[in-house]
């Protein structure tokens, strides 16, 4: 039998970025977790650098498994894919945000015994001439998949994490953000909860993290309720879409809901959107219990009277 090795690259970057306050993930990372046996830290490291400067960084990697593993070293940028935070390693990034030609690794690969660590070093150095801004990088680590037995056919299964580095070179860099959209999930609803969606924009060329609240107000102008928006990362060239839900069931009457962005000192960012919420299953019962008791007085009005005329010794 002609020998098959088929190799599927499982891209696992399920990460959360906890200083950033956003969640990237790829496609695919449930089925690169059922088959994981190694995880890095830290998933996301962030910088900032003077232009002419360098640091020096560490990454551990432990071995999940009872064998020994021998894990290949790489360099890859990677860019925005989709509003949800996820983000794509690729080799033809925008130059202006590449990352990974500043990146020197300490080793070609690494060595990790069964259930033990071992540590990476890379070096990050911002040439002199660099323009402030954002950039955009990762340290890859792959498994070297296992040859199969001369005359075997099957898969082999090949694992790659990715250490994601977002790196700011101070300077005068150009900040800016858009609110591309602002909308409630519903214009007309019998009941709450109701949910909103801002998708943010950056125009500018560093990663931002805008931070925010949604006011909504009733008919009267009152203030119903405040929510504050999730903090995420938005990088350069991106939209990210922040989901907000005003978590209430009983709700009446038409509302307006103004959602304020910040970005930082540099912007402050507004938008609205209008939803009604009528119940109107409940008001139409309450309308029908009232109409079928004032049919009830209306035809019973005279012997009313005449009730209180008697009460009042009249008769």
């Amino acid at each position: 039998m002609t020998k098959i090795a088929t190799i599927f690259r499982i891209l696992l970057v399920t990460l959360t970025i906890g200083g950033l306050g956003a969640v990237f993930a790829v496609p695919g990372a449930q089925a690169a977790a059922d088959t994981q046996g190694y995880q890095i830290s830290p998933p996301v490291t962030t910088l900032a650098l003077d232009r002419g400067t360098s640091t020096r960084q560490t990454i551990k990697v432990t071995n999940l498994t009872d064998q020994q593993i021998t894990l290949q070293l790489g360099k890859q940028n990677f860019v925005a894919k989709g509003e949800e935070g996820e983000v794509e390693l690729t080799d033809s990034a925008d130059p202006a945000y590449s990352l990974a030609p500043y990146f020197t690794l300490s080793q070609p690969t690494v060595t990790v015994p069964p259930k033990g660590t071992a540590e990476v070093q890379y070096v990050v150095s911002v040439p002199t001439n660099a323009e402030p801004g954002g950039r955009y990088g990762s340290v890859t680590f792959s498994t070297i998949a296992s040859k199969l037995p001369s005359g075997e056919s099957g898969a082999a299964v090949q694992q790659d994490l990715a250490a994601l580095v977002f790196l700011r070179i101070n300077g005068s860099a150009h900040e800016q953000l858009a609110i591309a959209s602002f909308a409630s999930d519903k214009t007309f609803s019998e009941y709450g909860p109701v949910n909103f969606t801002t998708r943010i924009q950056n125009l500018g060329n560093v990663h931002e993290k805008p931070t925010g609240q949604i006011v909504v107000k009733n008919m009267l102008g009152l203030t119903t309720a405040t929510i504050n928006l999730d903090s995420k990362n938005v990088i350069p060239g991106a939209i990210r879409r922040l989901n907000t839900q005003l978590n209430r069931k009983w709700l009446f009457g038409t509302y307006t809901a103004t959602v304020t962005v910040h970005n930082g000192s540099v912007q402050t960012l507004t938008a609205s959107t209008s939803f009604t919420v009528i119940p109107y299953k409940v008001v139409g019962l309450v309308l029908l219990i009232l109409l079928i008791a004032l049919l009830f007085f209306w035809k019973g009005r005279k012997r009313l009277r005449r009730a209180l005329r008697i009460l009042a010794g009249r008769e």
